[in-house]
């Protein structure tokens, strides 16, 4: 009896222990104490996306976060919501475009909630997903492999026609890098660049600028139908190919990105030719340190003569060494290499060596290492060039806020200094950004 009235007492002893010791938050297990009423996104074109939640709990909450990723470029971020009520909370964060973020028809976020309340319940909702639209359109679908050509206007011969292009410069390029695109590519074709722009950059992009295509995350392109479509819509996708093929801890040299892009089209856009050919003549080419600065890519006095350039550079660099040097080429720089070690290791010169050899190839002398062109010279053999057809090229640094990546737009820019440069009413630009 003794020993038996012992054990009792041990094990109340233990019991009591146990409830005297610290216990761990509730995470709105079977006893439900915070209880999801709501939890729906809303579209807000073209600004963003409003993600809301609405809940029951015993408690006051606490703190309301959202966690969203947007793919497939963008890491994960999460943001505290504003929550109103007592009885029945609902909170909601707005993500807008902006500072990194671009919130594109097409762009895949996935989301969740979680949920704290005062009491120490907590609350994480399942992941969703939330794939944002253009709700000014209804858009038609159309397929080939893995791409998918999202359209609203026209016919659908027009539209497998952008398609086919598509398809093929994928092929083209994919083949040309030693690289596959296995994943789904989206194409957006809008039938003016006017009626395109909401949707890739909300508020404009300025006085006299009109963006024809962009490539704003790694699987998307936007195109519109209003000059050389199918080369504004084969430029974009070979910078989707590229991104696959050179993906590693740098980015390839701007102006070897958009060469390939350039190498990629039929033909060149207006004034391209007209603006290297001028340069050639006057032996105002750019430097290879000009081709590497952002503003060569970005002037107005440059900008044509510098796609133009770097599309003929590609087309050398593969007419004269072959395919096969250019893909190793593209491997050393995706294996981390610098661009000059990267050029002597596969073509036995560095980048100055291989800017002598294309000069060589046009009929120009070579360049000694301290010389280079001034801006005068390059704005001199832009303007003799009308009007001079333009890509361009700036860098900005990634958002920490997990939004997009590379930014790739064919804008058409009228601006005053054009028209004093090359007294013309616009110009055709393309321009490469890092975000």
């Amino acid at each position: 009896m003794l020993r038996k009235t012992f054990v009792l007492t041990a094990v109340m002893i233990a019991l009591a222990a146990m409830t005297l010791l610290p216990q761990p938050p509730r995470t709105g297990s079977a006893q439900q104490a915070i209880t999801v009423i709501s939890n729906e996104p809303r579209n807000e074109f073209p600004s963003g996306v409003s993600f809301a939640v609405s809940f029951t709990a015993p408690a006051a909450s606490k703190e309301v976060r959202l966690h969203y990723t947007l793919a497939p470029d963008g890491t994960g971020a999460t943001a505290v919501a504003d929550c109103t009520g007592t009885a029945t909370v609902s909170c909601s964060y707005r993500l807008t475009s902006g500072r990194g973020i671009f919130i594109i028809p097409g762009a895949e976020i996935t989301y969740r909630w979680e949920i704290e309340d005062t009491a120490g319940d907590r609350l994480s909702t399942a992941d969703k997903l939330y794939v944002h639209e253009d709700t000014r359109f209804t858009f038609k679908t159309i397929n080939q492999g893995n791409i998918t050509l999202h359209y609203h206007s026209g016919t659908e011969t027009q539209a497998r026609a952008v398609l086919q292009a598509v398809a093929d410069t994928i092929d083209k390029v994919s083949a040309l890098e030693k690289t596959q695109v296995t994943f789904p590519v989206k194409v957006y074709l809008y039938t003016t660049a006017d009626e395109m722009q909401p949707a890739i950059a909300p508020g404009g992009t300025g006085r006299g600028v009109q963006v024809l295509g962009e490539v704003v995350y790694s699987d998307t392109a936007m195109v519109s139908a209003d000059v050389a479509t199918l080369d504004i819509a084969r430029h974009e996708v070979a910078h989707i190919v590229t991104k696959q093929a050179t993906k590693g801890p740098f980015d390839i040299a701007g102006w070897l990105n958009e060469g390939i892009s350039v190498y990629s089209q039929a033909r060149p856009l207006s004034g391209h030719d007209s603006a290297l050919q001028a340069a050639i003549s006057s032996d105002r080419v750019l430097s290879i340190k000009e081709l590497n600065s952002s503003a060569s890519g970005s002037s107005g006095a440059t900008v044509g003569l510098y796609y133009g350039e770097a599309g003929a550079i590609v087309k050398f660099l593969v007419d004269t060494y072959g395919a096969d040097k250019f893909a190793e080429l593209l491997k050393t720089f995706k294996d981390g290499s610098t661009p000059d070690k990267a050029f002597q290791s596969v073509y036995g010169f560095d980048q100055l060596g291989m800017e002598n050899a294309w000069r060589k190839s046009v009929g120009l002398q070579e360049r000694k290492a301290s010389a280079a062109a001034t801006p005068q010279s390059t704005q001199q053999a832009s303007a003799a060039a009308t009007p001079a057809a333009k890509p361009t090229s700036a860098t900005a640094s990634k958002s920490s806020s997990g939004g997009g990546s590379s930014r790739t737009a064919i804008v058409i820019i009228a601006g005053l200094a054009l028209l004093v440069l090359a007294a013309a009413a616009g110009a055709v630009a393309i321009v490469q950004r890092r975000l």
